[in-house]
């Protein structure tokens, strides 16, 4: 049963990984003028933080625990 749910927990830190890799990818084709359809990124991560900023204080700590979570 461990092994399962190490299993499980491996395979989603890797799809974490992979996601974070084409977000990643995704910004760098959009600064350098590649428009992919249906793909705005930096709106979109533009328009989340400002939705955090907008909460005052608990904004600022969802945003922090997000960023925490990232990190792993």
């Amino acid at each position: 049963m461990n092994n399962a749910f190490k299993n499980l927990g491996d395979f989603i830190g890797g799809l974490t990984g992979l996601l974070m890799s084409l977000i990643g990818l995704a910004i760098v084709a959009e600064v350098a003028g590649l428009n992919i359809p249906g793909v705005a990124v930096i709106d979109s991560i533009t328009n989340i933080i400002g939705d955090f900023a907008g909460g005052g204080f608990v904004g600022l700590v969802a945003l922090l625990a997000v960023l925490a979570l990232a990190k792993k």
